[in-house]
């Protein structure tokens, strides 16, 4: 019985209290703003407390609903507190977690401070008995003491430029730099053994790229199109046959002129043309006749022909080999080489009687 009745003596209380403090909230025009501010710590407290109301309050109305067997009744009470909890978890996130994460620093030096600080009391505290002992025999020592202990408390205190960066923890110490100066006394620079570091390079990248090998366009659209068991859309009949029929639109032709037409419809912008200059590139990067299994036969014959070119820019050894002789016309139909073997072939059988005579 007894704790029945301090239990309904603390809720009346409790409620007395909750009603006091309402009405004076009420009484008051505004909100009174604290002294200093809003602090980070107390506003991550409160979004942490409120979090967890409002969690308890949607376990609370997900209970009733499973006990009651009925949805329609809380469903505003499900979704407000729902969203008031995703809320929160964005204030949390975005908000709480950046600031804190600057911040960190600053307050672990605080706290540190603070640590000391309170070490410093209590070591003071432990020596202040053996102190009064000994108060008797060295009245004047004791009162000097006593003046810097105060003096000591007082530099203590939290100040803001106490937490700055030190800037002598930039500069090297004398002793290493002793060291440094009795080992380069040979006249020979030598660079601090401090961390092997590797000078930045641009090159390597582009090397690592050279050195791979080209993808292939045609194998990579055969795999895409062939291969691939997902659905795939199929061009209208003849709109990607080019040149008079001689080939068909690649792959990337198809995705530029697919890219063209989504800008011009989203901008309401027609694109200008290509140039006559662009269409007269536009063969030459491409992989010609055959595909680009077939590019490097072009290749080998334009190497050979460059190599073979001779420098006062006259034609070449392989292009003076593929002319017909000045003698040989069109008109006598390659004869005049028949001609030329039957009077070597003569002069070498007069040789030979000439020798059967001798």
């Amino acid at each position: 019985m007894a704790s029945k009745a301090t239990f309904t003596a603390l809720l009346d209380t409790l409620q007395q209290a909750l009603s006091s403090a309402a009405e004076s909230s009420k009484s008051l025009p505004t909100p009174i703003p604290p002294k200093d501010g809003i602090s980070l710590l107390d506003v991550k407290n409160e979004l942490f407390l409120s979090y967890l109301q409002n969690l308890v309050f949607l376990i609370l109305v997900k209970l009733r609903n499973r006990r009651s067997g009925s949805k329609d009744d809380d469903d505003g009470l499900d979704t407000s507190a729902t969203k008031k909890l995703v809320e929160l978890q964005v204030y949390l996130e975005k908000g709480v977690r950046p600031l804190e994460s600057r911040l960190k620093y600053q307050i672990d030096k605080v706290l540190r401070a603070a640590d000391d600080a309170k070490r410093a009391e209590e070591s003071i505290s432990i020596q202040a008995p053996s102190k009064n002992v000994k108060e008797s025999e060295n009245p004047e020592e004791d009162s000097d003491e006593e003046d810097t202990n105060i003096a000591g408390l007082k530099s203590s205190e939290f100040d803001d430029l106490q937490y700055r960066p030190n800037p002598t923890s930039f500069i090297r110490p004398a002793t290493a730099e002793l060291d440094f100066q009795r080992k380069s006394d040979g006249g020979v620079y030598k660079p601090p053994r401090i961390q092997a570091t590797a000078m930045p390079s641009t090159s390597a990248p582009r090397e690592k790229e050279a050195r791979k090998p080209n993808k292939s366009a045609t194998l990579d659209e055969f795999v895409s199109t062939e291969l691939s068991a997902a659905p795939l859309v199929e061009p209208s009949i003849g709109s990607t046959i080019v040149s008079g029929g001689r080939r068909i639109k690649s792959e990337k032709e198809k995705t530029d002129e697919r890219e063209r037409r989504e800008y011009e419809e989203k901008n309401y912008v027609r694109l200008p043309k290509e140039s006559k200059k662009d269409r007269a590139k536009k063969p030459r990067k491409d992989a010609g006749y055959g595909g680009e299994e077939w590019r490097g036969l072009g290749e080998g014959i334009d190497r050979i022909e460059r190599l073979t070119m001779r420098k006062s820019g006259s034609s070449s050894v392989v292009e003076m080999s593929r002319k017909r002789p000045a003698t040989d016309s069109a008109k006598s139909g390659g004869h005049s080489q028949g001609q030329h073997l039957q009077k070597k072939v003569k002069t070498m059988d007069a040789v030979r009687r000439d020798r059967g005579r001798r």
